[in-house]
């Protein structure tokens, strides 16, 4: 056993996993900072310990096992959408969670995430040897979940998969041609929302409207004014007000709270180990010739990515706000254990011997 931890070690990119675990600790602190609450501080605790169990699990498998045990994933995360959709829950006029005994809820296009962006590697490899077949499947599977994230609905999932798909897309070097009309898709997918989807229209009108008149007790202006009122070192731990005032404060305003209680520099630290994590894990591309792995990789960590900016440009006000978790930091179990799911199967694939 001991060797098996050797090697793991070893093998292991072993500063993107300690910084992973520095996103973990960040977001413990600020549980305990923003919860009065001890029952949410447990869970979150326990969402947190299960997250780093689960990324050192998946570390250790293999490629052919990832791929194995994401196609098996999305294929259950498929049938629970499909079964949410005619079940009578709802929390603010969406159906995205299923819910069990005691209240626990789960929201399985959570995981879909890691799941989906494995299999469209795998996928889009075998397109590019030549067999369409797996082309064929790939993009039905992705018109099949943007279908059932509409009907939800939940469109922040739908841009952040839909552009994630893209960038694998083009990482692939599919015909321009066919990358261009996914990109219009795209772009007439967002469009048709912003029509015919009250919640999205509302949410951008509110955003532009700020710029012109603004509401000084909108999410908008209370999530400017904690970074305004918190400064360079922030009001201390606990002493901020905003998460009394927004009831997502500990989910989607959750940088906001950051900038209120411990300050500019702090926030600055979050954002330099994310961005560590993202160039890193990029940079390693250069160094893979796996074509699968490559395309994999760019999804995963791009799924990553954009999450992080969806919520810290919502919190600036730089898009429109959006119900979407600051990874490993934010409050929520599934949100948290898909992200040690995605974490364990990027550490699986720059893991030194799958690549070599």
């Amino acid at each position: 056993m001991n060797k098996i931890f050797q090697n793991w070690l070893k093998n292991i990119d072993l500063f993107s996993f300690l910084s992973f675990m520095i996103l973990i600790i960040i977001g413990i602190i600020l549980s305990f900072s923003t919860q009065d609450n001890l029952a949410f501080i447990q869970r979150h605790l326990f969402y947190s310990f299960f997250s780093v169990i689960l990324i050192i699990i998946l570390s250790f498998l293999d490629v052919k096992r990832i791929r194995r045990v994401s196609l098996i994933g999305l294929v259950i995360c498929i049938l629970i959408m499909i079964l949410i959709l005619f079940n009578d829950f709802e929390i603010n006029g969406a159906k995205r969670w299923l819910k069990f005994f005691g209240g626990f809820t789960i929201q399985p296009s959570e995981f879909v995430k890691p799941f989906f962006f494995v299999i469209s590697g795998w996928f889009l490899t075998k397109g590019i040897e030549g067999k369409n077949e797996s082309l064929y499947f790939v993009f039905l599977s992705f018109l099949t979940l943007i279908t059932l994230l509409i009907l939800q609905p939940d469109f922040g999932m739908t841009v952040l998969i839909s552009v994630t798909f893209f960038c694998q897309l083009f990482m692939a070097g599919l015909s321009i041609y066919l990358v261009a009309v996914v990109f219009i898709l795209m772009i007439l997918l967002f469009f048709l929302s912003y029509i015919f989807l009250g919640h999205v229209n509302l949410r951008i009108k509110s955003w532009i409207e700020h710029f012109i008149n603004p509401d000084p007790y909108s999410q908008i202006s209370k999530s400017l004014n904690s970074f305004m009122s918190g400064g360079f070192l922030g009001k201390g731990p606990g002493q901020g007000n905003l998460k009394n005032q927004l009831p997502e404060a500990n989910t989607d305003f959750i940088f906001a709270v950051a900038g209120e209680e411990f300050g500019f520099i702090f926030c600055s630290i979050i954002v330099s180990v994310f961005l560590i994590i993202i160039i890193r894990n990029l940079l390693k591309l250069l160094k893979i010739e796996k074509p699968y792995i490559i395309i994999s990789i760019v999804g995963l960590i791009c799924s990553f990515g954009i999450q992080t900016l969806i919520n810290i440009f919502s919190s600036l006000s730089l898009i429109p706000a959006k119900g979407m978790t600051l990874p490993l930091i934010s409050y929520g179990g599934s949100s948290m254990l898909s992200t040690g799911i995605l974490i364990g199967f990027l550490l699986s694939f720059t893991n030194k011997k799958n690549y070599d």
